[in-house]
């Protein structure tokens, strides 16, 4: 393995057709299949903190056990493959390839790891922003609100709520998907909906920041019975079944009764809760009715939106500026170089 290069997630997506690489990781998903000799392969999804590939294991890829540091093989086919690998530390050497312009990776051997020297701790991505900055900053935002609303959000946002708030994922795959990516998410989306409001306030459009502040820290507040981290982001039943929505709505209505939030709020912030995604068809009951849930739902949306455009991959198109179509945001992605003379 020694003129093999060692990669992350991130930089062998940059890996050359041919290109023969290592990385260490642990292993998320893996199906059993068969080709059309009826021959098995495996398909894996393999995580590390920068991100996640999926790859291909042919019936002819040789499969490790290094837990005792000794190299003992095993074989793939057996009752207990699932139990074996998943969530898994591994080391594993392959080729990256392109079929129809897009990239694709063989693990051509897989090696399990000691968990005790290969915690799997050290492969969940988590925000890049540092989570004791954002927890300053949403404390700030709280303390902006006036009375009222500054002691309910307060209480809400404290004990057991506020250590899984703060530590969830915002979503599963689509956006934020990463350790303290709700509390990241949440902060955007409470950020623009202000500076949103305060553009129309000035504007002359009757706006109460409180009421935003309010429906941007909660508006997702239904995610924490929606996504749990086992010991990566995946979906609860509720949140499968039910969905965030109105998890969110109900946790809502039965915090307001028990810290006696006013009515008038409560009937407020909730329509922003349940109106946040915009459209019927993207699972809000109503649509946002009031200016505080449209600057809400419009800075949800927007950084749901850049967050895709954020971190897309090149398309094989041949053009690395131009993504592959992305069907959650219905759009292809352009990332324009800027020049010096565009930044002046």
């Amino acid at each position: 393995m020694a003129d093999i290069r060692t990669l992350t997630t991130s930089q062998l997506r940059q890996a050359s057709p041919g290109e023969r690489f290592k990385v260490l990781g642990v292993i998320k998903q893996i199906k059993s299949r068969s080709d059309k000799n009826n021959r098995p392969f495996w398909d894996l999804s393999l995580v590390d903190s920068e991100g996640s590939i999926d790859a291909k294991v042919w019936s002819d890829g040789k499969w490790w056990d290094t837990r005792s540091c000794e190299r003992t093989p095993f074989e793939p086919a057996s009752s207990n493959m699932a139990s074996l690998v998943l969530n898994a530390p591994v080391v594993v050497i392959g080729t990256a390839s392109e079929f129809r312009g897009k990239q694709q990776y063989q693990f051509l051997e897989v090696f399990l790891l000691d968990p005790e020297r290969f915690p799997i701790s050290g492969f969940i991505q988590s925000s890049p922003v540092p989570v004791e900055r954002m927890e300053e900053e949403f404390r700030a935002m709280i303390s902006s609100c006036g009375p009222g609303v500054r002691t309910f959000l307060e209480k809400v946002f404290s004990g057991d709520l506020w250590k899984s708030f703060r530590e969830l994922p915002a979503a599963v795959s689509h956006h934020h998907a990463y350790v303290h990516g709700l509390l990241e998410h949440t902060l955007s989306v409470a950020r623009g909906a202000r500076a949103l409001a305060e553009t129309y306030k000035s504007s002359g459009v009757e706006m109460d920041l409180d009421i935003v502040t309010a429906g941007g820290l909660l508006h997702d507040i239904g995610k924490i019975e929606s996504y749990k981290l086992d010991p990566f982001p995946s979906m609860t039943i509720p949140g499968t079944v039910i969905d965030h929505i109105a998890l969110g709505f109900s946790r809502f209505t039965d915090l307001a009764r028990e810290h006696g939030l006013d009515g008038d709020l409560v009937t407020a912030i909730g329509h922003i809760l349940i109106s946040h995604h915009g459209r019927k068809e993207y699972g809000s009951p109503v649509l946002p009715a009031t200016p505080e849930a449209m600057v809400v739902s419009s800075a949800d949306e927007l950084d749901f939106i850049m967050f895709c455009w954020s971190v897309f991959p090149e398309s094989g198109s041949g053009e690395p500026s131009i993504s592959d179509y992305h069907p959650s945001a219905q759009r292809r992605f352009w990332r324009r170089e800027i020049s010096e003379e565009d930044g002046s």
